[in-house]
């Protein structure tokens, strides 16, 4: 368990997890383009599946470390519900529920302490 939370708590974990929404951020955009699409609709695709099963691993091992206290941080609960929106599949009704993908992308917040404090100022 001490394995696990120096693991999400080192600064390599956060800056990993920034590149991966930074990735993330270019494919959604990617996807606006139909001619991006044709070209590399398949890869965009994998890319988007796989970073975002990345987050919910990242989440997972969060909550088996932090447990409760998981939920004291209104940050950690603002990543739970984008990556758990990320999930529902946007088909149908639903279908504008894949707009929502771009809130990936304010995870940024959460892993920036600059950027939270920022956030924070605000409110």
């Amino acid at each position: 368990m001490d394995a696990l939370k120096s693991l999400i708590e080192s600064r390599r974990f956060d800056l990993a997890i920034m590149v991966l929404i930074l990735i993330n951020a270019v494919t959604l955009g990617l996807e606006t383009s139909p001619d991006a699409i044709a070209a590399f609709g398949p890869l965009l695709t994998a890319i988007d599946r796989a970073i975002l099963g990345v987050f919910v691993v990242e989440l997972a091992i969060r909550l088996v470390v932090y447990r409760t206290r998981f939920f004291r941080d209104p940050w950690r609960i603002f990543d739970l519900f984008v990556v758990g929106f990320a999930l529902i599949p946007a088909t149908g009704s639903l279908s504008v529920l894949r707009a929502l993908r771009i809130l990936r992308v304010l995870r940024l917040i959460s892993i920036v302490p600059s950027l939270r404090r920022v956030v924070t100022g605000f409110i």
